[in-house]
């Protein structure tokens, strides 16, 4: 029993940190989807097409979104 708990509270701050990698890897991506430019919508000029935001993506791996986010913490 006196063991449990530090590997209860191991396993809970991997999952917390897995849990915001995915966020931060899916914000990452539509971040640099808006800056390329790559889902504007070609009905309404100026405007974003959300279908294609959802389903983007701009890097070929989840890992490239992730370095970048890492090491480019404030805008240019």
């Amino acid at each position: 029993m006196k063991q449990q708990l530090p590997w209860t509270l191991l396993a809970l701050a991997f999952g917390l940190l897995v849990w915001i990698s995915a966020a931060i890897v899916h914000a990452e991506n539509q971040r640099n989807a808006l800056v390329t430019q790559v889902c504007a919508d070609p009905v309404f000029k100026g405007e974003v097409s959300a279908k294609c935001l959802a389903r983007v993506d701009t890097r070929a791996h989840w890992w490239q979104h992730l370095v970048y986010a890492m090491a480019h913490m404030r805008p240019d």
